[in-house]
């Protein structure tokens, strides 16, 4: 048996797809590069036995445009939520917490994220802002009582802390890029 059958008997779903990326619209660095392959790719992964596809919102913008792909198919979701690189975005627009809290209400969203700490890009934003807008995004994760798509690189310790401050507050989650230890 090889291992394309294999995975169909599986379930699968694909719970980091960063399908708002233009690159799946053949569009690199701003300039298109080949055809639009956004079904083919969705397709593909339906046909080695991906059952759903939970899209990732890492800002506002992906956020709202992780539900825009998501709205017409029944095998897509999506997170709503502000990546650690990117939380600059919410001291930019003091709107931004509620504009995000706004888009929970849609039925295409599964989870809180992709939100947490990212300590070897602090080239994109700065520690203290991290911390900050990352304990913040637990209060979208307890009012609507979703489980969060988390991010932990080279942050370990903060992370646990704050986790452990929070974790009476949410019904669960998902670590990715997870750099620390057992």
């Amino acid at each position: 048996m090889n291992i394309a059958s294999k995975l169909i008997r599986m379930k699968l779903i694909d719970i980091g797809a960063n399908l708002t990326d233009p690159v799946f619209r053949g569009i690199y660095r701003g300039k298109q590069k080949h055809c639009d392959d956004f079904e083919d790719v969705l397709h593909r992964g339906f046909n080695v036995g991906i059952e759903k596809l939970i899209v990732t919102g890492g800002s506002l913008t992906e956020s709202m445009k992780s539900i825009e792909v998501c709205a017409d198919n029944p095998k897509l979701f999506c997170t709503v939520g502000c990546h650690p690189t990117r939380c600059d975005e919410f001291k930019a627009d003091p709107e931004y917490f509620s504009k995000l809290k706004s888009l929970l209400t849609c039925d295409k969203v599964v989870a809180i994220g992709e939100c947490g700490l990212d300590y070897d890009r602090l080239n994109f934003c700065a520690k203290d802002v991290q911390l900050e807008y990352f304990d913040r995004q637990f209060e979208l994760a307890k009012q609507t009582k979703l489980p969060m798509f988390l991010h932990c690189r080279n942050s370990h310790s903060d992370f646990v802390n704050i986790m452990k401050r929070h974790r009476g507050d949410i019904v669960g989650g998902v670590v990715h890029s997870f750099t620390g230890t057992a």
